[in-house]
């Protein structure tokens, strides 16, 4: 049987929260999509503005928020910041998501045996 411990829960909540918040917004999740069909090995706010039709101010949030939930790493170079893949913690993401669809799943398997 598996136990959830309720400080493990809310840790866990607000992490995807904010993961979820992160990728809530189509901009922010097509930009992933790009980055991780290998179109683009990095993006920066001049280049997301450009592909996505924004405004640099509004590219540059939509960065922020992915850095923020640890989906990307910021790094200078020269006048630019450029943006990748946070590769440990999407890892973390993975984990966290797989164990919160692992109780689901196995409360599903319980319903269904128990019918």
């Amino acid at each position: 049987m598996l136990r959830v411990n309720s400080d493990q829960c809310s840790d866990l909540s607000h992490e995807l929260e904010e993961l979820f918040k992160a990728l809530g917004n189509i901009n922010r999740l097509l930009l992933v999509y790009r980055l991780a069909s290998g179109e683009m090995q990095r993006v920066c706010v001049t280049d997301m503005a450009d592909m996505m039709g924004l405004t640099q101010p509004a590219a540059s949030q939509h960065l922020k928020i992915l850095k923020t939930a640890r989906i990307l790493n910021a790094k200078k170079q020269g006048n630019h910041i450029y943006y990748t893949f946070n590769e440990t913690a999407l890892t973390n993401h993975k984990e966290n998501i797989d164990f919160l669809f692992g109780c689901l799943l196995l409360k599903c398997s319980k319903s269904k045996k128990g019918r």
